[in-house]
């Protein structure tokens, strides 16, 4: 009869306990690890930040001390003076927008106010539009879009297109403007501004022939012409067609112009008009 060894129950539950026992152990020991090297790295990371944090601090204050000894240069009139003010633009004014504009010589181009100078400036009837900008480290430019004078309006006055009364500056061959039969001599801007813009392309167009321009009440432009001639009638904004007339009926009549004291050329008709009347 064969022989067997009987495993006893409590012997099994034994060598399960220790086993269990280095298992639980293994793990701890794992744990451990585990929290010494996160401990560690937190510490790198703590020692990595502060650096990089002091690193970036004395950055920053070198960068400040800096700027403060780069502004207190700028501020200082002996590194950036006002020395010169260069003007573009200005046919007319000249060095006039220098003394206009209030800018002072010597004085920090950093502290200097462009924008009061910038109205200083628009203070001046002739003067559109301004640009004032700074050119390190000594220098201003003044940058001029002048008014165009179209017509005169008195001995010592001119008239731009947008309606802008101009004090007289030299010399300039221009018609004379006036108005017709307005109370009191007041004409709507509108009408005006069409009018004088009307005169202004006329002048562009080399249209010396009439030196007094009325607008009338109905908006109509009435040209007098240097020799005496009749006054003629155009619209403001078809003054080219109209004046394409006057070339072609002055051809056609010839001396007997003389004879009219005023033509209308409003109309596409005038010439024809002009002709079966007899030229009276």
């Amino acid at each position: 009869m064969s022989a067997f060894t009987a495993i006893r129950p409590e012997s099994r539950t034994s060598t399960q306990v220790r086993r269990q026992g280095v298992n639980a152990r293994i793990q701890e020991q794992t744990r451990h690890e585990q929290r010494t090297q996160a401990r560690e790295r937190m510490v790198a990371g703590a020692k990595s930040a502060s650096l990089k944090a002091g690193i970036a601090l004395a950055i920053g204050a070198v960068l400040a001390v800096s700027a403060v000894f780069a502004w207190k240069a700028a501020s200082d009139p002996r590194w950036t003076g006002l020395r010169a003010i260069e003007i573009r633009g200005a046919a007319h004014l000249g060095a006039q927008v220098a003394t206009e504009s209030g800018l002072r010589f010597g004085d920090g181009l950093s502290g200097i106010d462009l924008d009061a100078a910038r109205v200083r400036l628009l203070a001046d009837p002739w003067i559109r539009e301004v640009r004032v900008s700074r050119r390190w480290p000594h220098r201003v430019l003044v940058r001029v879009v002048e008014r165009t004078p179209v017509a005169e309006v008195s001995a010592e006055r001119w008239i731009a297109a947008d309606g802008t009364i101009l004090p007289r500056r030299g010399e300039a061959e221009l018609p004379r403007f006036l108005a017709k039969g307005f109370p009191g001599g007041r004409v709507p801007r509108s009408l005006a501004c069409g009018a004088l813009q009307a005169v202004g392309s006329m002048d562009a167009a080399g249209m010396t022939e009439f030196d007094q321009i009325a607008v009338l009440r109905d908006g109509a432009l009435e040209l007098s012409g240097r020799n005496g001639g009749p006054m003629v009638l155009v619209a403001p904004a078809d003054w080219r067609k109209g004046l394409a007339r006057w070339g072609a009926l002055k051809e056609e009549l010839g001396t007997k112009m003389a004879l009219f004291r005023e033509i209308d050329l409003r109309h596409g008709a005038c010439a024809s008009l002009r002709r079966a009347e007899g030229g009276v």
